[in-house]
């Protein structure tokens, strides 16, 4: 009996005739164990005394918290108490909030600020500006802070006379004059002593 022709083995799009054996197949590369729910490897990893250390740290700052908090609702209660017996009496509450709040910041930042406000009504021609209500016109922009001890350097280093001092004796600026006035000197004297000899003749 003859032999049946075998059908040609079909070539793959990149001309290549795939084998008839088994294909080898890579090793499967092993994943890395990933702790379950029951995993409890690391469950004893760090000392129960570090444990019990920084609970008694965290339970003793969570009292401290509430007592702090108790004591601080118990002062804004009498706070509280305090403003509404001040409007039962008729007291402007806002005119005291306000009053509280500009006591608690720096005189010269207050006095500039409501005069750039009675600028500001001003070019708005709001009768509450100082050209037709003198409520903000009397508020003037404060004179700058005068450096009493840099004013008394500057004199000593122009050999300025120290009687020359323009604040009033036995006041603090009067002092801080007479001190910087006294460094202002002693920089001329270390100068003339750097100084090569032969330019003062």
């Amino acid at each position: 009996m003859a032999n049946r022709a075998r059908p040609k083995a079909k070539k793959s799009s990149k001309g290549r005739i795939p084998s008839r054996g088994k294909v080898a197949t890579l090793p499967k590369q092993s994943k890395s164990k990933k702790r379950g729910r029951g995993d409890n490897s690391g469950l004893h990893a760090v000392p129960d005394e570090v444990y019990e250390r920084h609970l008694a740290k965290i339970d003793s700052t969570a009292k401290a918290m509430e007592r702090a908090k108790a004591e601080y609702d118990q002062a804004k209660g009498v706070h509280q108490s305090a403003f509404k017996a001040a409007k039962g009496d008729g007291c402007d509450i806002d005119a005291i909030r306000l009053a509280r709040k500009l006591d608690k910041q720096d005189s010269g930042v207050t006095q500039v600020t409501y005069a750039n406000v009675s600028r500001v009504l001003n070019l708005m021609e709001s009768p509450l500006g100082s050209k037709q209500l003198d409520l903000f016109g009397a508020i003037a922009k404060p004179e700058p802070e005068v450096d009493a001890f840099l004013q008394g350097e500057q004199a000593g280093k122009e050999a300025v006379d120290a009687g020359s001092n323009p604040f009033t004796p036995g006041s603090l600026k009067f002092g801080q004059w007479a001190e910087g006035w006294v460094k202002g000197q002693a920089a001329n004297a270390a100068k003339i002593g750097k100084a090569d000899p032969a330019t003062l003749n």
